[in-house]
């Protein structure tokens, strides 16, 4: 099969269904790339991490951002990249709204660990929302 572009419904559906994709960042003339644990909710992709590091330091010179993610089953394989603009939070309100879509997808641990909400309210990290502007999508056959 010729690799063919996916619906925006696809992407939104392989957003949706996958929980580790690809930071794309970019300052000067540096592209920086990291995979990080996410969760994809109301045409956002909320992402956490340390309060410092290069991440943080790229992101907060340049916030335009994208975000890969990707399958492989059976030799089909799927694409999703979202572009948009990364806004940085430390406040409770932002990781109490981690935390619960984080719970809805099952993904409220770390490290096999499972957190309660007054524990992310007290843990030092940076929440990002990236707001989808743009998104595109292909799929093919191997």
């Amino acid at each position: 099969m010729k690799p063919r572009e996916i619906s925006g419904e696809e992407c939104e559906q392989l957003l949706a269904n996958s929980r580790i994709g690809r930071l794309g960042l970019s300052s000067g003339d540096e592209p920086y790339i990291v995979p990080m644990s996410y969760v994809y909710a109301d045409g956002s992709i909320l992402l956490h991490s340390g309060l410092r590091g290069r991440k943080l330091e790229m992101v907060r010179a340049n916030p335009r951002v994208c975000f890969q993610v990707d399958s492989v089953e059976r030799g089909r394989w799927r694409s999703v990249i979202a572009f948009g603009e990364a806004r940085l939070s430390e406040d409770a309100q932002a990781k109490e709204r981690l935390f619960d879509v984080f719970t809805k997808k099952e993904m409220a641990g770390h490290g096999g660990k499972a957190f309660r909400r007054e524990d992310m309210e007290r843990m030092p990290m940076v929440i990002w929302e990236i707001v989808i502007e743009e998104m595109t999508g292909r799929e093919g056959v191997w």
